[in-house]
């Protein structure tokens, strides 16, 4: 993702923490292994090691096939893409629909995000914007644990909104910080929702929304956006 300018309206100017990478948690488990034993003064292996996360530490190739959307498309907030996936397990493609909600931010959910208190007083009066993500299973394939994509952001006056990524529960009022699919989502129609909070004011909403992973990129001639209109 490209170096993103000094933020306009962005309530902080820069996002704080550490943001999620790819498309796949981290995980503590690695391929099994066996050992091979000996009896008798003869060498007996055991069965062959079985990979069952191929995508764990490798990145594979994703391509832009079937009904997967071209780089450049520009569609609308609610409407769904088909776009190339991957997990730790498999690679496929899942549909993804985005939408974006724009509300006051409440004292109460201020108080309880993971910031400091000079933090917190940025935000006060402003608003916060719900980014909602929803990514239907379209083939079947084991999409366990995904992480829902960070999307790019832009608000109406070409700016950054502000982001809370990397902070622990950012949970507030209508947006529960939920970002790993479930262990079921591995069959077809399988849905998986999710949602991001932004923050920013409310003359300056969030108006686009891109995908800019591979195989798309982070030029608008390459990237899967989403607009207000």
């Amino acid at each position: 993702m490209p170096t993103r300018p000094r933020v306009r309206h962005a309530v902080i100017s820069v996002v704080l923490g550490a943001a999620l990478i790819g498309c796949t948690p981290p995980s503590n488990t690695g391929q099994a292994r066996t050992a091979a034993a000996t009896t008798s003064g003869e060498a007996t292996s055991s069965a062959p090691t079985t990979t069952e996360m191929p995508y764990l530490t490798t990145t594979p190739t994703l391509e832009v096939t079937g009904d997967a959307v071209k780089p450049g498309t520009k569609l609308k907030f609610g409407e769904q893409a088909i776009i190339p996936f991957y997990s730790r397990y498999a690679k496929g493609v899942v549909g993804l629909t985005v939408t974006v909600e724009s509300v006051k931010a409440p004292d109460a959910d201020i108080d309880g995000l993971p910031l400091k208190e000079e933090d917190k007083a940025k935000l006060r009066g402003k608003n916060f914007f719900f980014v909602r993500e929803k990514l239907t299973n379209v083939d079947g394939t084991n999409l366990a644990e995904v992480t829902s994509p960070i999307l790019t952001a832009r608000t109406k006056s070409g700016g950054w909104p502000g982001s809370l990524l990397g902070m622990g529960k950012a949970d507030v009022t209508g947006c529960e910080d939920q970002n790993f699919a479930p262990k079921d989502f591995s069959v077809k129609g399988a849905v998986f929702e999710s949602c991001r909070l932004h923050f920013g004011v409310a003359s300056d909403p969030i108006t686009s929304l891109s995908y800019t992973s591979q195989p798309y990129e982070s030029a608008d001639s390459r990237a899967v956006t989403w607009r207000n209109k």
